[in-house]
């Protein structure tokens, strides 16, 4: 099957420099809350924070970290 051309993007930065701001890039993703639901086949799937599934999914996760933590809900 043919590759489909790529979509030009904006230049990044390269060198150390672009090393670094993708260190920073990927570390603020990781810490941004997520919902990944896994269907029977074991295929992952990941929620839009603005999907209305996801809200109540994550405000549960949150309860949990929370009373495990144990810390008092504010």
């Amino acid at each position: 099957m043919p590759r489909l051309p790529r979509k030009p993007s904006a230049p990044r930065p390269r060198g150390a420099l672009g090393a670094r701001a993708a260190s920073l890039a990927r570390r603020k993703a990781a810490r941004e809350p997520r919902v990944v639901l896994t269907d029977p086949g074991g295929h992952p799937r990941t929620l839009e924070p603005t999907d209305p599934a996801a809200e109540p999914l994550l405000d549960a996760a949150e309860r949990l970290l929370t009373a495990v933590q144990g810390r008092p809900d504010p």
